[in-house]
């Protein structure tokens, strides 16, 4: 399972603080199309017959978390996805990769989840969307197999013309999804415009869960069909996992407009 920083010599503690210093520095300055902040839903809907690829890795001192989301809009308001969530790769004291099928051990991972999101306008400025995340692990035992989700209901208030917003809503899961803790709780986010290309962005998930936590950080439009996101993570006080770094890719299938 998760090492804490403790586990890394002082000279590596050093080295891994100021990269994560440097990180949310660059990243402060940097950061909308996009259907997810980095770990909430931003309120988007993918338009019909267009597509969403967003691929987050989390660094921690002694592993990788790999993410892999992927949306198809079908239009009035509607899309619908897959996720890959939970693909962890240790690399401190060993390197294998790592997954868990037994409920006794915490939450299970890898998992296979299908995404459903429904959108309503209530306003030129204000949106409200319902939406799901649900599926089973990858365990190659037919009986080591549970049904996670992750329910949802978010706001979204656009100001600044309609090119920043914020977003806060409340989440349903279970134990299978995100282990020991709080199966309910608020979702909080934002996304600031500071030019056509760069944007502050961050979320925060509340509970005791392992994946109650806050990202602080930005988005950079590298051209009309690539978002590079990065950002400084920190868990809630009750989460196991350290501090981190999150690193995104969003691949859209249409064209930003960036004039």
């Amino acid at each position: 399972m998760v090492l804490q920083l403790e586990g890394l010599n002082k000279h590596n503690q050093i080295l891994f603080m100021r990269f994560i210093l440097f990180v949310f520095i660059v990243s402060a300055s940097q950061a909308l199309a996009q259907q997810n902040l980095f770990n909430i839903p931003s309120g988007d809907i993918t338009a019909r017959n267009k597509t969403f690829y967003q691929h987050q890795i989390n660094v921690y001192p002694n592993k990788l978390e790999s993410k892999g989301h992927f949306v198809y809009g079908l239009g009035k308001g509607w899309d619908i996805g897959a996720n890959i969530v939970g693909k962890e790769f240790n690399f401190y004291p060993d390197w294998e990769f790592n997954y868990n099928d037994n409920p006794q051990l915490g939450a299970l991972f890898p998992y296979l989840m299908f995404t459903a999101q429904k959108q309503f306008n209530l306003s030129e400025k204000f949106d409200l969307n319902f939406g799901t995340q649900t599926g089973f692990n990858l365990s190659r035992k037919i009986s080591n197999k549970e049904l996670a989700f992750f329910n949802y209901m978010l706001g979204v208030y656009y100001f600044m013309g309609k090119k920043s917003r914020v977003v806060g809503g409340l989440y349903h899961t279970n134990d299978f999804f995100v282990g020991e803790g709080n199966n309910a709780g608020v979702m909080l986010g934002y996304e600031v415009k500071l030019s056509k290309r760069f944007y502050l962005m961050g979320d925060w998930i509340s509970g005791n869960n392992i994946h109650s936590v806050a990202v602080i950080g930005g988005m950079y439009n590298a051209s009309r069909r690539i978002q590079l996101c990065s950002g400084l993570l920190i868990p809630n006080p009750e989460n196991p996992n350290p501090l981190g770094i999150v690193l995104e890719i969003n691949i859209l299938g249409w064209d930003l407009d960036l004039d």
